[in-house]
């Protein structure tokens, strides 16, 4: 994507579908906008009465981060360029096992997105989320095709609970195969450990210590949807400001990024008091 593309993406608002995989968490209305900080900043209408979930899933809490990151990152920019950008526009919906992409999103009215990032919280014995994804997008109707059109570029936030995120790697790499054989770019998959601990751990500073590193990983996801480009590109582009991940955990278009080494004893002693 070259810059003048990118710009006038931006300006015109980037529309982004927030797409939960089916995995046990609290459910969701089809087609429910995202409930960002930043609705009402083109982000899309909010429904009265609803607030954020009280017991989000470590994937919800995950696609928060990424929309709230995506949208502090365009504001910065506008600033930055004096340019009259218009916030990014989120739909957001939980696809369930055996539900089609147009029953689910169609309620968001925002077909035709720019870029769709899906999430999911991989653990022992949950719905497979690479299925569930591959089903829909192999759906083939004119509709499924109109909520997610094709050549649309696809990523993935996905939260494990193993501390390499080795039950993570897995889904990814074949939700990763399932949209390129349905003709999606990949734009790449960020994988966090030790999901169960991210409820608490996104209560801290977001580029505090405890959290850096994740924060980090999910803002090369933000940089590879606003250029245009995979996470393999953006991390060439980037160079230095990738330094603090891990690269024994780096594979192909993947990053895996965990909370700090003493957040699990933080959190255990926390536990413990009954905090």
């Amino acid at each position: 994507m070259t810059a003048a593309t990118k710009g006038a993406r931006e300006a015109a608002g980037l529309r982004v579908g927030l797409i939960e995989l089916d995995e046990g968490c609290e459910s969701r209305h089809p087609g429910q906008d995202c409930g960002s900080r930043h609705a009402g900043e083109g982000s899309g209408p909010q429904h009265p009465g609803e607030g954020p979930s009280p017991n989000p899933s470590p994937a919800a809490l995950l696609l928060d981060d990424f929309a709230d990151a995506l949208a502090a990152y365009t504001r910065i920019s506008t600033r930055q360029n004096g340019t009259a950008a218009v916030a990014p526009r989120f739909v957001r919906a939980r696809l369930e096992v055996g539900h089609h992409l147009p029953a689910t999103l169609e309620a968001g009215g925002l077909a035709g997105f720019d870029v769709v990032i899906c999430a999911a919280y991989c653990t022992t014995g949950a719905p497979d989320a690479a299925a569930t994804l591959c089903a829909a997008l192999q759906d083939g109707s004119a509709a499924a095709n109109d909520a997610i059109r094709p050549g649309t570029p696809i990523g993935m936030l996905a939260a494990g609970n193993a501390h390499d995120g080795s039950d993570a790697r897995e889904v990814v790499a074949r939700a990763a195969s399932a949209c390129q054989s349905a003709g999606h770019p990949w734009i790449g998959g960020v994988i966090v450990t030790d999901g169960a601990l991210l409820p608490r751990l996104m209560r801290t500073p977001r580029l505090g210590a405890w959290r850096r590193d994740v924060s980090e990983a999910v803002d090369c996801l933000v940089a590879a949807v606003r250029l245009g480009r995979s996470l393999d590109e953006v991390e060439g582009i980037l160079g230095a400001g990738t330094e603090n991940l891990d690269a024994r955990h780096r594979a192909p278009s993947v990053i895996v990024a965990s909370p700090h080494t003493l957040w699990r004893s933080v959190v255990s002693k926390c536990r413990r008091l009954g905090e």
